[in-house]
């Protein structure tokens, strides 16, 4: 039995018992480890011990039980609690408010959704250990075990903005202009154009790296937006060292934020687009950002690449490419929530939002490939990793 399935039957065993004694050790037997060992590995997926993880399941689905007008001494005696009081302060404390008030229509609660553990593809595409530095990014090579989650908004804001304020960089890396992604150049591509004059606005601006080189090309205005105050600050730390300025505001892209709209000649983001919780909305908002006729570029790992790993000499599926579902998975200590979408949903969004497609770029640099000589190159010249488009507003 494979150990995906194993997890999954463990999850559904604590499901199925939240109103009774869960007996850890069975729990541990359909994993076929240690209690010991079964937390352990439970804690690193999840980034919460097992045991916050049962108490917050069971004062989820207690929502239910008070909604339906049940005693809360009978709920709290069902959910392991020696008092009425005990289970008050812990729902309390869960939820913001006591469970008297959860029977109003209105009121706002938490939700600790039922886990369930998938097989995703990674990678992070090493560059000579020797320069420090790690290139990205999110794709498909080394296989780790992710939580399928519900997509909540504000829940996939927070743990994402946690990671690219404390991990992102140390973890992902980045990457930034002239470089779209692994093997694809603005310099060869020339996607971008004549920038001298025009005011160009980055979504997901990380530290600043692009928005140098776009002030490089002699643009008028610089305009950045992340969800990460941290990288905000190193972005405007590492402008001023190139003597360059820009306007940084700290927000989702799927959120108005004050961008001026019918503003912008250029809207560009390099591997910022796929954190999006709304890809038609944001793409709406890059719309109302640009002027009649302006430009909006961005890359992203191909989703096909997201499905794909080296095997010896051999590329192997690992990953439905159909699977569009939210998860959660542990990179390196810091937690992150991502969906992979297929290559039509990018390209359904843009013309719902009013956008118009002039090019897109699969194929890898043969110049810039010849330079890499790595499991990963080998992949990128039999299947794409990385996609660009370059879309005009109506």
């Amino acid at each position: 039995m494979d150990w995906q399935k194993q997890m999954n039957q463990a999850m559904d065993y604590i499901e199925n018992n939240l109103s009774s004694k869960i007996d850890y050790n069975s729990v541990a037997q359909l994993v076929n480890t240690s209690e010991w060992e079964f937390r352990r590995v439970f804690s690193f997926l999840a980034q919460m011990s097992l045991s916050e993880y049962i108490r917050n399941r069971r004062l989820t689905v207690a929502v239910l039980d008070i909604q339906n007008g049940e005693k809360l001494i009978d709920i709290a005696g069902r959910y392991g609690y020696e008092s009425q009081a005990a289970f008050s302060r812990a729902f309390s404390k869960w939820h913001g408010v006591a469970p008297s008030l959860a029977r109003d229509k209105g009121v706002t609660l938490n939700a600790c959704p039922r886990l369930t553990f998938k097989l995703v593809l990674m990678e992070g595409i090493t560059v000579e250990k020797a320069s420090g530095q790690r290139t990205n990014i999110i794709g498909a090579g080394d296989v780790n075990y992710a939580i399928s989650i519900d997509m909540n908004q504000k829940m996939v804001h927070k743990t994402n903005e946690q990671f690219w304020n404390y991990k992102g960089n140390d973890v992902l890396g980045s990457m930034a202009l002239p470089l779209y992604g692994a093997f694809i150049s603005e310099e060869k591509c020339q996607l971008l154009g004549d920038l001298a004059g025009k005011k160009v606005l980055e979504i997901g601006c990380g530290t600043g790296r692009s928005l140098q080189y776009i002030g490089e090309q002699k643009a008028s205005e610089l305009w950045g937006i992340d969800i990460s105050v941290e990288q905000l600050k190193k972005a405007k730390q590492y402008l001023a060292t190139c003597h360059l300025s820009a306007h940084l505001i700290c927000s989702p892209m799927e959120e108005t934020c004050g961008l001026p709209t019918d503003y912008f000649d250029r809207v560009y983001s390099v591997y910022g687009m796929g954190w999006t919780t709304d890809l038609v909305g944001t793409f709406r908002l890059i719309a109302t950002y640009l002027k009649s006729d302006g430009i909006f570029i961005f890359s992203w790992s191909h989703p096909i690449h997201k499905c794909v790993a080296v095997e010896g000499e051999m590329l192997n599926f690992k990953k439905n490419y159909f699977d569009e579902s939210w998860y959660s998975v542990s990179k390196d200590g810091g937690m992150l929530s991502l969906s992979d979408r297929k290559l039509s949903t990018y390209v359904n969004a843009l013309a719902q939002a009013g956008f118009v497609i002039e090019e897109m770029i699969e194929a890898s640099d043969e110049d810039l490939l010849e330079l890499k000589d790595s499991q990963f190159a080998q992949k990128a010249k039999m299947l794409p990793v990385t996609f660009v488009i370059k879309a005009r507003k109506r």
